[in-house]
């Protein structure tokens, strides 16, 4: 027998028959996770924190509000028979995508392996646009067209969304919602220069080699040219800077012959979006909402953490990577966090962009002075929760972090929050 065949025998005397079956079809990079990272002991403590599939679906899909859980908006009527058909597929495709999210975040958790996340794709679904019953739009219509799915990102009111609508020769696929009769396209952060080359990259290469036209506008409605090459020339310091503050609007669109291409179509946007941004898309969506919820890139880390003396009582630091099978289960706890302490300051590091200067700052002050020491020796994994507080100078100085191993459940801030407020932010 193999060295994988061995343990999963071994851990199958612990494991119920539906996780049993999913052992037999682990994928390679499952099954070298496994054999890396999980032990017989290792198995106890995970099933001590995975949960049903009923505590992984809340989990996952804990994002509510707007019209995709109202049940005035549920209740509309379709306006004609090929919206009945469109959303009677999308329904159903909708909840194939939710049992595949909820078994994908169990192979990740009793691998301890992180990947993207094939059916976390769309967090609700409704009718797109109110309408009379001859599909005229209608406030207080009690019928609708199209469909309209919330995507995976989307927090609370700052939603992003991506609809179908039956058109002559087919069905048409766009970003946002429809208003007075136009797509209204997704909001996407610009702020520094790798969110924006992020962007570039999305709209004039990826999403038109899966088949969509695109364009970015500003606030003000101008479309932009977004030339990747020239923005990632600006950032690395060889051409001019490239700045077109701090927030822009995505546009894509096709249109598709038949019902099921159109669904697979949404899907493609949904994943393509989120391969590139991950859970940056949240930490954004949460900023907007509740203001005190920032991405820390290169670009902006003495912003957040300057040599200085600062006015700032305290900073707290979150990091993760894009496809952070922990972080995903602390995404919830971010948003009430942010909520809950609008006095705070929260700021999170993607481990997967560039970040020269965190690393040799704060990795090296978790080390008592050397990075390289505190990566030999971290007492966890991320997502880290990492305080900074005034010192008798004004300047932010480390103080402490909170972390858990890998095999264990994430950190919860909000367990955390009320602690950490009481010694840094009102002690």
């Amino acid at each position: 027998m193999t060295e994988a065949t061995d343990l999963i025998q071994a851990l199958n005397e612990k494991l119920s028959p539906q996780d049993q079956d999913i052992m037999t079809r682990l994928t390679g990079p499952e099954t070298n996770s496994l054999k890396k990272n999980v032990t017989s002991e290792y198995m106890d403590e995970i099933l001590s924190w995975i949960g049903s599939d009923e505590d992984l679906e809340k989990m996952l899909f804990w994002d509510k509000g707007g019209k995709y859980d109202d049940p005035e908006w549920q209740a509309l009527k379709p306006c004609d028979q090929t919206n009945r058909e469109l959303m009677e597929q999308a329904r159903e495709y909708y909840k194939k995508l939710r049992a595949e999210a909820v078994e994908s975040q169990r192979r990740s958790d009793l691998t301890l392996y992180s990947q993207f996340n094939p059916g976390l794709l769309f967090t609700g679904i409704a009718g797109a646009v109110r309408t009379d019953e001859n599909g005229n739009e209608d406030a207080n219509g009690e019928y609708f067209k199209g469909v309209e799915f919330r995507l995976i990102g989307s927090v609370d009111e700052e939603i992003n969304s991506a609809s179908i609508f039956p058109v002559e020769g087919g069905y048409k696929v766009h970003l946002g919602g429809l208003k007075n009769g136009e797509a209204e396209g997704v909001n996407m952060y610009t702020g520094d220069s790798f969110s924006l080359l992020q962007l570039a990259q999305l709209s004039a290469k990826v999403l038109i080699k899966a088949g969509f036209t695109t364009n970015v506008k500003n606030p003000a409605g101008e479309e932009l040219e977004l030339d990747p090459r020239a923005i990632r020339r600006a950032a690395m310091g060889d051409g001019p800077e490239v700045n077109f503050g701090g927030e822009l609007q995505l546009f894509a669109e096709n249109t598709l012959a038949e019902a099921g291409e159109a669904l697979d179509a949404a899907a493609t946007l949904a994943t393509k979006i989120y391969e590139r941004f991950g859970l940056e898309i949240e930490a954004y969506k949460i900023g907007r909402q509740y203001g005190n919820f920032f991405l820390c890139r290169e670009d902006n880390f003495k912003d957040f953490l300057p040599d200085e003396p600062t006015d700032k009582k305290a900073m707290v630091m979150l990091t993760a990577t894009l496809v952070c099978r922990r972080c995903r289960r602390e995404i919830e706890d971010f948003r009430d966090a942010a909520r809950a302490y609008p006095n705070a300051q929260f700021v999170l590091v993607n481990l997967s962009s560039p970040q020269f200067t965190f690393y040799e700052r704060v990795f090296g002050d978790m080390g008592g002075g050397d990075a390289d020491e505190f990566r030999r020796n971290a007492a966890g994994v991320t997502p880290f929760v990492i305080v900074y507080a005034k010192d008798a100078d004004g300047r932010l100085v480390f103080k402490e972090y909170v972390a858990t191993k890998k095999q264990q459940h994430s950190p919860s801030l909000v367990k955390e929050m009320p602690r950490i407020m009481e010694e840094y932010f009102i002690g």
